[in-house]
């Protein structure tokens, strides 16, 4: 697995060791991206970027001087207006700023944490559900930054929990998934899957079923009720990635490139072999009839529902980060790059790059 050293030193190296103290230019690590109708969003090192999607420029960038924080995860948009974002860097502070202006909201940003912030929170009604690298959720008030309760769950949760409205289920590095109550603050199963857990499951429509990668070269679909195992599907390498779950089928990628779709029923991979020129580690993205992939080779590669290349574009760097899609823009932002993220349009043609100036 050639791929996995220079990704390894990468995420590892960066978050576990550069993170602890603050640096100057672009972080070690692969940024945050995300987007509204007016607004990208881009969390790099040590700030955070607000650009406006007609053209690139930018609106805002916090703080306005480099400082302890240091923002790799995804910004998360909350409905009344907030941009959340947590710190990996030394000062282990979550943030909640203004999307508008950039300007802070809480009182003061939520310093409770014994350790730095991988993962984006969820949002659900006005709870704040925040994993942090200390194994620990934390639930806080979304109005003000408070803690309200805290579970203790494992180590290393780098994932975005996903709900079902009913259960909260946590990926965690320790190989587990688990389930938790947030009625009565408790973990109700918890399934070991082999392997490390670094991204999110994907959550079928109804509910009911789980969808997860894991550092097993396998992927899993697990019963949301009670943890049990519906089908495993042999993939060629790790999966780091979310999956993308649409009409009915799971959507994967792995660390040598492989590209799959499955059957959700029953994990059958409806495609030829396909093995794009770099290892993927962002999640594919359905944008109408295609299906997006980057690589760590720089290229943005869109396959249509048959898994036949339709287009691609080599945008330079390496590309880690999720794909965005802003609406008429598919949004980028590779390391290694003369640039820190692009707009390209449904056709691959790149429209315009952001440098952070």
């Amino acid at each position: 697995m050639k791929r996995l050293t220079p990704l390894f030193a990468l995420l590892f190296g960066a978050l576990w060791l550069s993170a602890c103290a603050p640096s100057a230019g672009r972080g070690p690590s692969w940024p945050g991206l995300a987007a509204d109708s007016e607004r990208a969003y881009l969390a790099d090192g040590q700030f955070i970027y607000a650009v406006r999607l007609r053209d690139g420029t930018k609106v805002w960038q916090y703080p306005e001087k480099g400082g302890a924080a240091t923002f790799y995860s995804n910004p998360l948009l909350t409905p009344d207006g907030q941009l959340l974002a947590g710190s990996a860097g030394n000062d282990h502070a979550l943030y909640s700023l203004d999307a508008a202006s950039g300007k802070e909201r809480w009182p003061a940003p939520f310093r409770g944490a014994a350790d730095r912030w991988i993962a984006a929170p969820l949002v659900v009604g006005n709870l704040i559900y925040a994993p942090n690298n200390d194994g620990t959720l934390y639930v806080l008030d979304l109005s003000n930054g408070k803690l309200i309760w805290s579970l203790p769950i494992s180590h290393s949760l780098w994932a975005t929990p996903v709900t079902n409205g009913k259960l909260l289920f946590l990926a965690s590095l320790d190989h587990f998934l688990y389930a938790v109550d947030p009625q009565a603050r408790k973990i109700i199963w918890k399934r070991d899957l082999g392997g490390a857990l670094p991204a999110s499951p994907a959550l079928s429509a109804d509910g009911s079923t789980l969808y997860a990668g894991a550092f097993t070269r396998q992927m899993y679909a697990v019963h949301a009720e009670d943890g049990t195992i519906r089908w495993t599907a042999a993939t060629h390498d790790w999966v780091w990635a979310t999956p993308t779950l649409d009409d009915g089928i799971v959507y994967a990628a792995d660390l040598s490139g492989y590209v799959y779709a499955l059957d959700a029923s029953d994990g059958k991979n409806r495609w030829p072999e396909i093995q794009p020129d770099g290892a993927i580690t962002a999640s594919l993205l359905a944008r109408g009839e295609n299906l997006l992939a980057a690589t760590e080779a720089g290229t943005l590669i869109a396959f249509n529902r048959a898994g036949e290349k339709v287009w691609d574009v080599n945008v330079g760097g390496k590309i880690y980060a999720s794909i965005v899609d802003a609406g008429e823009q598919i949004l980028v932002s590779p390391l290694n790059a003369d640039f820190l993220m692009a707009a390209l349009n449904p056709e691959g043609q790149i429209l315009w790059k952001f440098t952070g100036k």
